[in-house]
């Protein structure tokens, strides 16, 4: 993701479909959203990163590197709202191939609300294990909500895609 990623990206996240599913649901303003950004892209434990399908940008993905030592890290992600159909699926191979091929990490986890089912269904198909069920784990303002913690070890993703890491 690069500075002139910030407006497609922004508006993206604030689409009324995709902020119903994250922790942080009130719009973001220009000024908020720049703030993250320079702090994101200072850190090298972050990897901000557009999916492009066809050569046309259409999701935004997260990975954080939380630790280097076990070298796992956490991932969140959204599709642009009018993405096409599968792209969900193309943006988490890319970015399990980015994450267990170019930076050879030992496993990614992941979270979603209970009530996301796609999110959970997807990580499923992607090959996650559901590894924790964290209740009443988020509070949006008015009700908590339970959520789901999942994790990819290297070796089930070589396993499934059948991938060699380079």
């Amino acid at each position: 993701m690069h500075a002139g990623d910030l407006d497609r990206v922004l508006a993206w996240r604030n689409h009324p479909e995709v902020r119903r599913y994250m922790y942080t649901q009130h719009v973001i303003g220009r000024d908020e959203h720049q703030a993250w950004f320079e702090r994101a892209h200072a850190d090298p434990s972050k990897h901000l990163l557009v999916f492009e399908r066809e050569g046309q940008p259409g999701g935004f993905v997260n990975v954080t590197i939380v630790d280097e030592v076990a070298r796992r890290a956490e991932w969140g992600f959204y599709l642009a709202p009018d993405a096409p159909r599968g792209s969900g699926s193309r943006l988490g191979e890319q970015t399990l191939a980015y994450v267990f091929g170019d930076l050879k990490l030992h496993k990614l986890c992941g979270e979603a609300l209970a009530y996301n089912e796609r999110s959970v269904r997807f990580h499923e198909r992607l090959g996650f294990r559901q590894e924790a069920r964290l209740r009443d784990h988020h509070f949006d303002g008015s009700r908590y909500h339970d959520v789901i913690g999942f994790g990819l070890l290297a070796a089930e993703w070589l396993r499934e895609s059948g991938s060699e890491v380079r």
